[in-house]
This record gives C-alpha cells, structure tokens and sequence, in this order.
C-alpha cells in the first residue's frame, strides 16, 4: 500500500480506510500479514482521527507488551490488561484490583506522563504523585470494558486504600515479570507515618445489641452481625460462610470451602450455645448471598447515629478486645481472631500459640463469647422494643422513631 494512504504509522502497523469500499467513515488499524500475503484490517470504531490514533497507540502497545521488553519502552497500561486476562480467574478480589487499575489509569490521564507511561517510569517520584492526588480531592472517568466509570472523591482516600492500589500494580508487574516480558523496578509503598493509626473503637454491647437489632429485618445482615460477634470473624469470611459446608456440630471452619489453605486462612473457632438455633435456621432455610453489604453498612451506621470510624472491622476487634479483657488465655485468643494484643509481647500469629489450642477445648474462650453474645442479645431485644424502623419510599432514607412517641 502506498505511504500516502498511511494517515499514521506505528512499527508495523498503520490507519487507513478499507480500499475495498467496506466502513468507508471508519478507520482501519492495518498490518502486512506475511502469511495471507495481504493487508489485515481491524477496525479502531472510530470515525475522528485523533481518537482511531489513540486506539492504534493502545493497540500497538499491547501488541509489543507480549514480547521481552525493555522497561524503559514497555508501556504500563497493557500489563493491567494481561493481569486480568492471565491471572484474574485465580484471583478472589478481581473487582477491587480491576478498580486499582482504574485509579491508576485516571491518575494518568492527569500526570505530566500520561497514559503512555513506561515501567521504568514508576519511581518514587511518580508513587508520591499518585499518594497526593488519591488522598486529596480527586476526579476522573475511566472508560473500561465498555463501560464509562466516572469517580469523584472529595476526600480522598486513606494512605491504606493507596497502598492496595500499590500492591496491586506491584501484583501485575510482577506477575508480567514471571512471564518473562519485562524487568520490574522497585515500586515504593506509602509510609506508615501516612496510614491510619492502629484501630481503636471498641463498640459497647449496647451498641452492639443496637446493630443486630437494625439487623432483625434483614435476615442475611442479622446472620452475618451475629457470626462475627460469636466467633470473630473477618466480615468477608463470615458473608461468604455456608453453615451446611462449614458449621461442623461444635465447631466452624471459617475458611471458605474450597479456599486455598495459606498461612493467612481463617480460624476453626467454637460454637457457642446461643447461635445454635441461628445456625440451624440458616441451614434449613439459607438466604440469597451476597458479595458486598457497603450500603447496608452505610445506612445503619447513620441510622444508629454511629461514626464513621465504625466499620465491619470493628466488631471483629471490639470481640477481640473484650475475649482479651475477660483472660481468655493467649493460645485461645490468637487462633480465634488470629492476633494477639501488643501488650502481650507475643508476634501476631506463632506456630506456639496455635500448637495449644484446641476449637474442641477451649471453655475459657466459650463462656467469654457467651456471655458477650447473651448480652448483645439482651441488647438487642431493648432496642427493638423501643424501636421502629420506617418503610423507605423512593428517594426518602430509612429512618427510626421511639415507639413510645407513637401511642
């Protein structure tokens, strides 16, 4: 094909319109193949020629990114792309990571290196830059599968939140590294100076008695509160947890069935009498699962008038705290919530600690959680004899009124 019909060249590949008259408006991403003899067209489904250019930069990219590179010519944006591709049946979190890259991408789109950037362009300057923007106020839509996704955070987010999206940018450079496409540079984290202080709430069992009592309406919210508050749990673990696989008569695996089994899985843990009854009217009659309940969360934490540093954590630590409070002893406690306090002098998860503790034998730990459990029950009854919830209409939030205003 004559040069004059290139409207724009990349290595081997060009823009150019269809000689055989097919999409006359669109432009074609062209290429030589060597094996048909003839010119490949693939169309960039754009009419305007700057944007067809765009297309042909990403195009080429990718093309390039599945060869060695080096890391000073490899393009960034394409290993997100072949991360989630390669890796993304393996992984558990795909839609938190694909929403890591999207932040990565929209901080590009406004970064003097723009969505061009090279690997060897991610030096501690450029995660530095990234850390202000994500935790100031921030801007920006990301086109995606398709899909247009627009984010606007007028807070910013918290030092924690930037070193996941770190981590996981470090998860698809190295992960392009294994496959032998490029050498990775040394991707700085966010320094503990810059991250939240160590959590500290602790909720009451009033407060406690408050949240299952919200709960009562909503049957698989009501489960999920009173699983971590009877055994600990991590809120992702208990939201997946299927009593008929993992309720095993005394004790539950919190561990996902199926789940790999690392160093970091979940605890075996005791079942305490009063969430027997639970357990069985789940098993008999299971709820529809689901994968998130940050709404829900959101709305009975401005319902019950609770702050923001209030999250599913927090019952998990706040069980942790009183198990501690109550001298539950330290093998009991550190395979139950899978810590120990600092105060102890003991790391955070030993093979010591664990080698003396049995889910079968541990009395101590079962009368604490009881007794805490009985008495967010207790709680719980309280508030929802003082209490009613009103039906939302369209558009209007949940709200609470005293029951004794409405006689």
């Amino acid at each position: 094909m004559a040069t004059e019909d290139r409207a724009y060249t990349i290595g081997d590949y060009w823009l150019t319109k269809r000689r055989d008259g097919k999409s006359p408006d669109v432009w074609q991403i062209a290429s030589y193949s060597t094996k048909s003899r003839s010119v490949v067209y693939r169309s960039t489904k754009c009419r305007d020629l700057e944007k067809a250019k765009a297309v042909l930069r990403s195009f080429e990219a990718e093309s390039r990114s599945m060869q060695k590179q080096d890391s000073a010519d490899a393009e960034l944006l394409p290993h997100f792309r072949h991360y989630i591709l390669e890796r993304g049946p393996d992984v558990k979190r795909l839609d938190t990571i694909k929403s890591s890259f999207r932040a990565w991408i929209g901080f590009f789109q406004q970064d003097e290196l723009t969505t061009g950037v090279r690997v060897a362009d991610l030096n501690k300057l450029v995660i530095d830059r990234f850390r202000r923007w994500r935790m100031g106020v921030h801007e920006y839509t990301v086109h995606w599968g398709g899909k247009a996704y627009h984010n606007r955070n007028p807070n910013g987010v918290s030092g924690e939140a930037v070193q996941r999206n770190i981590e996981d940018l470090r998860a698809a450079l190295h992960h392009a590294e294994d496959a032998g496409r490029i050498t990775v540079p040394k991707i700085h984290s966010v320094h503990r100076n810059l991250r939240s202080a160590p959590r500290s709430r602790v909720l009451t069992a009033k407060e406690l008695g408050a949240m299952l009592g919200y709960a009562a309406e909503d049957l698989g919210a009501y489960r999920w509160i009173a699983l971590m508050i009877a055994t600990a749990s991590r809120p992702g673990p208990a939201l997946a947890f299927d009593p008929a696989k993992q309720w095993l008569v005394d004790i539950i695996d919190l561990h996902p069935d199926g789940a790999a089994r690392t160093d970091k899985r979940n605890a075996v843990v005791p079942v305490i009498e009063p969430l027997v009854p639970i357990l069985e009217d789940w098993v008999r009659n299971p709820h529809e699962a689901v994968k998130s309940r940050k709404t829900w969360w959101r709305n009975m934490r401005r319902v019950l008038g609770l702050g923001d540093d209030v999250n599913p954590y927090t019952i998990r630590h706040t069980v942790a705290t009183y198990m501690d409070d109550e001298g539950v002893p330290g093998s009991q406690l550190s395979a139950i919530a899978g810590h120990l306090p600092s105060h102890r002098g003991l790391a955070r998860t030993t093979s010591r600690n664990y080698l003396h503790y049995n889910p079968r034998n541990c009395p101590k730990a079962k009368r604490v959680l009881t007794k805490l459990f009985r008495s967010v029950e207790d709680g719980a009854s309280r508030w929802s004899a003082d209490h009613l919830r009103t039906t939302p209409i369209r558009g209007h939030p949940i709200a609470l009124t005293k029951r004794s205003d409405c006689r």
